[in-house]
């Protein structure tokens, strides 16, 4: 006797619209425009902690993008989501808030979040900044929801096309 599994279910989110594309270039490349010089000006210690965090923070995203596509299937998009920032967003705040890393932790995640917005606008996927990178390095989208984002899409897409998607 076969037993089938069914098929994982996982939420479809509306396309990335030309507009939410738009503006999440244009935040994106604000966000690098406001790093970039500060990192340029930083010592060459301090630029490579700062690309440090940046790919430290790609490997970390990889891995959840690979962890939430293979087991996690199921969780919420937008609840997903929420987690999935939440690293990004303490990584962020450990510097901002405590003092600890002389600027690097928030110049790593500020070009992280820049350089992930340009690059979902770029590619026209829907879904979280975060894991931007690793679904264009696994070839897979994520099926969580971005969370300024998404909102956006579903609201051009009700506007222009009169579906929800």
């Amino acid at each position: 006797m076969t037993t089938e599994t069914p098929p994982p279910r996982v939420s479809k989110l509306p396309e990335a619209r030309p507009i939410s594309r738009v503006l999440r270039a244009l935040l994106g490349l604000a966000m690098l425009a406001l790093v970039i010089p500060q990192v340029l000006r930083a010592s060459t210690g301090g630029q490579i902690q700062v690309v440090g965090v940046f790919f430290g923070l790609v490997m970390f995203y990889t891995a959840v993008h690979f962890v939430v596509g293979r087991y996690f299937e199921w969780l919420h998009p937008w609840v997903g989501a929420v987690v999935a920032v939440m690293p990004a967003l303490a990584v962020f705040l450990v510097g901002a808030v405590f003092g600890i890393g002389a600027g690097v932790p928030e110049a790593g995640v500020v070009l992280f979040i820049g350089a992930s917005l340009v690059l979902i606008a770029a590619s026209g996927q829907p879904g979280c900044e975060v894991l931007a990178f690793p679904a264009v390095l696994l070839g897979k989208r994520t099926h969580l929801a971005c969370l300024l984002f998404s909102p956006l899409d579903w609201i051009e897409g009700t506007f222009f096309s009169g579906s929800t998607n």
